[in-house]
């Protein structure tokens, strides 16, 4: 059974959790959506473009500007490849 978090602990979690989302990292995602891939720079709440395929939705995270590194998920959400833009 799973045990509860403090109230504190939970504000901190979450605290956390918002700190993370919220970073300019410099990463971007590659995931699927309703309408095909959506490219999402870490942190935003909309995504970049959304397009048809993945090969689309992964060239065009690879050419944005300021883009570290490109995380491609697969259509489950897991990682799929984790590669950097850096040259």
């Amino acid at each position: 059974m799973a045990k509860k978090l403090a109230a504190a602990d939970k504000g901190r979690l979450v605290e956390k959790f918002s700190q993370a989302a919220s970073t300019t990292s410099g990463r971007v995602h590659v995931v699927p959506s309703r309408d095909g891939w959506s490219v999402k720079k870490e942190g935003a709440k909309r995504a970049t473009s959304v397009l048809p395929t993945k090969a689309d939705a992964v060239r065009t995270a690879t050419n944005l500007k300021s883009v570290d590194r490109v995380i491609v998920h697969r259509k489950d959400g897991t990682i799929q490849k984790n590669t950097s833009t850096r040259k």
